[in-house]
């Protein structure tokens, strides 16, 4: 603070400040907006996953007594087509828009902006005063 030695220094400062403050608010909504409709995504990936397992386990189970005919062959494709569903369905969750991983990176930023916009806080007042002093 030492080194603001002027009133136009201050207000220099208190722009940046508040900036920034914009900035950070900004993004801190985008995030929050991100993380609540990512939530509901996250519930449906695995509503799906549990259903598509299920389904595949019951063909898997369906096919070992089947005898060779279309019907195998058809139950096979789509025990295939099951089992490529559930590995997509595994990496949307790990690492998509709306995965676990993504989730908990949204909420660690959260964190780190309410941190941010903290210290902002405290520097506005602590030049407001600086301000008010010279």
């Amino acid at each position: 603070m030492n080194l603001l030695t002027n009133q136009v220094d201050c207000d220099l400062v208190l722009a940046d400040a508040a900036e920034e403050r914009a900035d950070l608010e900004y993004r801190q909504t985008q995030l929050r907006h991100l993380q609540s409709v990512g939530s509901g995504r996250a519930s449906e990936k695995g509503a799906e996953l549990v259903a598509a397992t299920a389904e595949y386990n019951a063909l898997e189970r369906l096919l070992v007594d089947m005898p060779e005919g279309p019907t195998r062959q058809k139950n096979e494709r789509a025990y295939k087509r099951l089992e490529y569903r559930i590995y997509v369905l595994n990496q949307q969750q790990q690492t998509g828009l709306s995965g676990v991983v993504t989730q908990f990176q949204r909420h660690y930023e959260l964190n780190c902006l309410g941190a941010q916009l903290g210290e902002n806080a405290t520097l506005t007042t602590e030049v407001q005063a600086r301000r008010a002093a010279l």
